[in-house]
């Protein structure tokens, strides 16, 4: 069915290809570099991390409110009434400002004196 014309066509298309391949091969890689240039001529500034210190400085009062809710304490709603958190300890709900902390806790701008 296939002359021997038609087999010695499909050689030379198959050399073609491999042809433009390597062509387009060497064509990419000097286009690469001309455009990105030599990896070796980068050069980089890296930054160094300070050393980490082991010694805790005091918060600032601003952004560590202690006169805040504390959301670790466990507080059953509906048992408490406002402004209370319930005592694990004493099995009982207590304020969640103690009397002693009342005359140096932050007062809202809303409240009436």
């Amino acid at each position: 069915m296939y002359g021997e014309e038609e087999k010695e066509m499909k050689n030379t298309d198959v050399a073609l290809v491999i042809l433009i391949a390597a062509v387009s091969v060497a064509i990419s890689y000097f286009l690469g570099n001309a455009i990105l240039g030599d990896p070796n001529d980068r050069v980089t500034t890296v930054d160094y991390m300070e050393t980490i210190s082991d010694t805790v400085e005091e918060p600032d009062v601003e952004s560590f409110n202690p006169y805040t809710l504390n959301p670790t304490v466990e507080v059953y709603v509906g048992d408490c009434g406002a402004m209370e958190v319930w005592d694990s300890a004493a099995k009982k709900c207590r304020p969640i400002i103690s009397e002693e902390d009342e005359d140096t806790a932050p007062t809202s701008a809303n409240s009436e004196e």
